[in-house]
């Protein structure tokens, strides 16, 4: 069993806790977790600070647990787990010491690539770019669903409106394609808005995952080539260490 721990602190600036706020956040911490425990032929354990587990928005929730159990829904059986522990906001130096208490022999990671982009990033245990530079295209868990011979799957709602395309902008990118688009995420309806197995079922038989850089983005790079997801931006728009990675890794960006 390898051992990875999240980063109980932010890497970008000022000091505050890494949270996992996002859905996004939980699916590539479990992407590159399992990338690396396949590299080395072994199921790989994601060690938790609280604030990643049984908080959101501050207070006390079940969200953040119901979607990290999800997530490990989407990957192959005994191959990933997650381990959450009553602590939070550590520094990095004692949340180690805290796991090595524990018996846990675990390594916290960093990203050579794009490590200019986080002043508070440092180089530090395992260096993971390495390991995502394929992605894991895995297989759907569910496969009740009937879509179209040619599709496309689309995600436009963000959380940062510098990254929110107007309507209009949304009508000529999917015009380009000449694809039916399946809106996946918060402006979809019923399980493709709300189950991420049949989310991923569309996104396996998708020619492409079209959108902006958010959630379905991630859920994207666990089942296709980094070549067959497209992500439009708008002037201004923040490029998160993410996308940035992923341009450089072969998906196409455009800006309207």
């Amino acid at each position: 069993m390898k051992h990875i721990a999240l980063r109980s602190k932010s890497v970008r600036s000022g000091d505050r806790p890494y949270t996992t706020p996002g859905l996004g956040d939980r699916s590539h911490s479990l992407m590159i977790a399992y990338q690396y425990g396949k590299a080395h032929n072994s199921p790989v354990t994601v060690h938790l600070t609280d604030d990643k587990w049984s908080v959101a928005g501050g207070k006390k929730s079940a969200k953040k647990k119901k979607s990290w159990i999800e997530l490990l829904s989407l990957f192959p059986p005994k191959t990933l787990y997650v381990e959450p522990h009553p602590v939070e906001n550590l520094s990095e130096v004692e949340w180690i010491k805290y796991l090595k208490g524990k018996g846990i022999d675990a390594y916290i990671y960093h990203y050579a690539d794009t490590i200019h982009m986080h002043p508070n990033e440092t180089r530090v245990g395992i260096e993971m770019s390495q390991y995502i530079k394929d992605l894991p295209m895995l297989k759907p868990k569910v496969n009740n669903g009937w879509f179209p011979d040619e599709y496309m799957t689309v995600q436009w709602d963000s959380t940062d409106p510098r990254r929110t395309l107007t309507a209009k902008q949304i009508r000529e990118v999917h015009d380009k394609y000449k694809l039916t688009p399946i809106y996946v995420g918060g402006n979809a309806e019923g399980l493709l808005q709300t189950s991420i197995p049949h989310i991923g079922l569309a996104m396996k038989g998708a020619k492409f995952h079209v959108g902006c850089d958010s959630g379905m983005m991630h859920i994207a790079q666990l089942y296709k080539k980094y070549e067959d997801i497209h992500i439009y931006d708008t002037d201004g728009a923040y490029k998160s260490h993410h996308l940035t990675r992923a341009i450089n890794n072969g998906s196409k960006y455009f800006k309207v």
